[in-house]
């Protein structure tokens, strides 16, 4: 009896020192990302915990930045040392920072709805692709025409020259128009649409847009976040998506 009861004490103590001890890392690892939030402080706002993450090395931890853009930056654990550029995992030819963009962006583009966009659905999808762009833009004209079967498309709209200009009140008519499946096929053609107004997402395009880092137009996102920015013809386009896919 006295055996066990040795036993049972000194398991307990082994317990209590293991508890200990987690609640210690656990303390420093929050440390760890207080002294990252308050160096970063002065240069980058609206950072939390939840935006940092340790790296599969010692010493950096990577920092998500949502705005007023989607990036990703690396920094020492006392906050002082900062870096910007790519992670490559060598070992598995991972790009660990395109990686993190693109799951980012999948998060994103999973908040906006099907109702907001114009879509145009393949009747075998296969592949469904999210793109912003401008009517006033000629490769979204020529990607307009030539998209691949088997691809949904579903359009966003960037009018690249900003807001309160021709190309956003053309954007605007065509999403308020009664058919806007037909009033895009319009306007791609260049046949113009009448200039109506009504409620629409232009301007939450614009901002999501900028979120994203979308620069110009075409602007292609596939299913997993992946991105190409600008025209490609359907042959091309179709080994983009199914290569970008294999990835994961």
């Amino acid at each position: 009896m006295g055996k066990i009861y040795s036993f049972l004490n000194r398991l307990f103590i082994m317990l209590k020192s293991l508890f200990i001890t987690l609640i210690l890392l656990s303390n420093n690892i929050l440390a760890d990302k207080s002294d990252i939030i308050k160096g970063l402080s002065a240069y980058f706002t609206g950072i939390t915990e939840q935006d940092i993450s340790a790296m599969p090395f010692n010493g950096m931890y990577e920092v998500t930045l949502r705005d007023p853009k989607l990036d990703v930056i690396y920094v020492s654990a006392d906050g002082r040392y900062l870096s910007q550029g790519e992670v490559i995992d060598l070992r598995t030819r991972t790009n660990l920072t395109q990686s993190r963009l693109s799951n980012l962006a999948k998060e994103i583009m999973s908040t906006t709805t099907d109702a907001e966009k114009i879509i145009y659905k393949a009747d075998d999808e296969k592949y469904v692709i999210d793109v912003f762009t401008d009517v006033d833009c000629p490769y979204c004209r020529k990607l307009h025409k030539d998209v691949t079967l088997g691809v949904t498309m579903k359009y966003l709209a960037f009018p690249r020259s900003g807001v309160n200009t021709k190309s956003y009140y053309r954007s605007v008519a065509i999403w308020c128009a009664e058919n806007p499946e037909q009033a895009m096929n319009r306007g791609m053609l260049q046949k113009g649409n009448p200039l109506v107004d009504c409620k629409n997402p232009i301007i939450d395009h614009l901002i999501l847009a900028k979120k994203l880092n979308v620069t110009g137009t075409p602007f292609i996102f596939f299913e997993n976040g992946d991105h190409i920015p600008g025209y490609v013809n359907p042959k091309d386009l179709l080994k983009e998506i199914k290569r970008s896919l294999a990835k994961y």
